[in-house]
């Protein structure tokens, strides 16, 4: 087995060689070997990604497919007939669906081969990647360290060559910062653009979206075409895309763009490292034909909503468990349920109703620029076992909500946005630049990103065969 990573055309140009089942045999090998340094994986579903690696090399529809012997990875909030999907949590570690999500359903006529499920933090309420179910993650390119949250699992196994490509979600910036914490890159599409169904049609009330994760570009733009497009019952389906779209614009001229940045976020600071590897990616401008100026959006007022909304939600989730089932349940995320049981529906909906309106004001600011230039994250991941201060579910998301202050925002206001590698902070962990484009404008982004991915590469991958990692 290489050490190679490939990407997902070399994949699968390899598998139509070799065949898929080889393909496949040779990430679960490497899963076999690197698993026990990282921890990034929840369920792995060995028996049955053979089985479909061997369709694919039998049935022609299946090796015409666009991630045609690929494997594939999904955070454990997915539906894949077979496999455990515990959300992090041991209330749920038995909970094995007997049915395909649509985007499962989607990733497996492309050709592609599920792997199994990625670590998360119980019900995705931590930045870091920690669970009782499976334990603690770790980053592939210091394993003193976490891989931020909530899909640490998925950014860790996609950045060590377990899979070229994760689905995972994204609820508050939980999928960009892991992504940028463990160098790849990190999409998080439009509200509407990928389906959750037909388990449930909406998480958080349309804050958390099912979003693509790969180490370039390319192969992140290949999976959101395979995976996006509307579902009946979507309450927010945008209209389908041609074939290949996405990654099409990886390769589509740009035409100049109104680009504005900051590094001022609403709320807390960003740690001199991570500004000081922003700043030195802003450079790349100067080989752009795009327009760059210092400007924000105003960013405020946008915390106590979502909270709110994520309380309400937690407790939805937490009464599927029952009282005999609550003791499994770890206290942090029992607090947050409870908080949302007492929270009244007026409470809730007001909430909702802030959530919209405040997203309405930023929104104008894309009347008069293209594209948003940040950090992803205002700091690098915490160390393994280190936690916030505080006991209080507020206390600790004070701490949460600095490190995504501008990663939530945009959750709240449906647009995409995209993180690329730019570089490296104090600890030797890798840094994201993230973009954020008007709604439905993911070609843009992806067009934007390619552009820098090429010009300013981050250079090199963790090596999970270093003496750190052994």
């Amino acid at each position: 087995m290489t050490n190679e990573y490939g990407t997902v055309d070399q994949i699968r140009t390899r598998a139509l060689e070799v065949g898929a089942e080889r393909v496949v045999r040779d990430h679960l090998a490497r899963v076999r070997a690197l698993e026990h340094r990282i921890n990034a994986i929840a369920s792995l579903r060995e028996d049955a990604a053979l089985d479909d690696a061997r369709r694919v090399d039998a049935e022609p529809a299946l090796r015409r497919g666009p991630l045609a012997g690929v494997p594939v990875l999904v955070k454990d909030v997915h539906e894949v007939a077979g496999l455990t999907m515990a959300n992090g949590s041991r209330a749920f570690a038995s909970h094995t669906p007997d049915f395909d999500s649509e985007v499962a359903a989607r990733l497996k006529r492309a050709g592609a081969v599920i792997l199994g499920s990625t670590v998360m933090p119980e019900f995705g309420l931590r930045a870091t990647t920690d669970n009782a179910l499976h334990g603690a993650t770790r980053n592939p390119w210091n394993p003193e360290f976490g891989p931020a949250g909530s899909s640490g699992g998925a950014a860790a196994a996609v950045a060590a060559g377990l899979a070229p490509v994760a689905l995972t979600g994204d609820g508050a910036g939980s999928g960009r910062v892991p992504a940028a914490a463990c160098g790849i890159v990190g999409l998080k599409p439009t509200r509407g653009r990928v389906p959750w169904g037909p388990g449930m049609y909406e998480h958080w009330a349309g804050l958390a979206i099912s979003s693509p994760m790969g180490r370039t570009v390319r192969d992140t733009a290949r999976l959101l075409d395979v995976v996006s497009g509307p579902m009946t019952g979507d309450p927010y389906g945008l209209p389908a895309t041609p074939p290949g779209h996405f990654l099409e614009a990886c390769d589509r001229p740009s035409e100049p763009l109104r680009v504005a940045w900051t590094s001022t976020p609403p709320h807390g600071r960003v740690d001199a490292g991570v500004d000081a590897a922003v700043r030195a990616a802003l450079d790349v401008f100067d080989d752009l034909p795009h327009s760059l100026v210092e400007d924000s959006p105003d960013l405020t007022g946008m915390l106590e909503p979502l909270l709110a909304i994520m309380a309400g939600s937690v407790g939805a989730l937490v009464q599927f468990i029952g009282p005999a089932g609550l003791d499994a349940v770890e206290a942090p995320s029992l607090e947050i349920a409870r908080q949302g049981e007492r929270m009244p529906a007026s409470d809730y909906v007001a909430a909702v109703n802030a959530c919209r309106a405040l997203a309405a004001r930023v929104l104008g600011f894309w009347e008069e620029y293209d594209v948003l230039v940040t950090p992803t994250s205002t700091r690098g991941p915490l160390r393994i076992g280190e936690a916030p201060a505080g006991e209080s579910f507020h206390e600790r998301w004070s701490f949460y909500a600095d490190v995504f202050a501008f990663g939530y925002p945009f959750n709240m206001t449906g647009q995409p946005a995209v993180t690329v590698p730019c570089g490296f902070d104090g600890d030797g962990i890798p840094v994201g630049l993230q973009l954020v484009g008007r709604p439905g404008a993911e070609d843009v982004l992806l067009g934007l990103a390619a552009r820098i991915e090429e010009l300013r590469p981050l250079g090199r991958t963790p090596d999970p065969d270093l003496p750190a990692l052994r």
